[in-house]
């Protein structure tokens, strides 16, 4: 997860931090579609957790 994290220009801690935050509340195990929210080239995903 840090790789994909490094590759797609994460900051590898804010990455982490975002899918341990926000994977305990979700509904992944029911909508499937909800993680592809938590991939690394997501929008929200990249605006968030961008390197600096």
């Amino acid at each position: 997860m840090v790789e994909t994290a490094k590759a797609n220009g994460l900051n590898p801690y804010k990455y982490l931090e975002f899918l341990l935050t926000r994977l305990p509340g979700s509904n992944y195990k029911t909508n499937s579609n909800s993680l592809d929210l938590m991939m690394p080239w997501d929008e929200l995903i990249q605006t968030t957790c961008k390197a600096d």
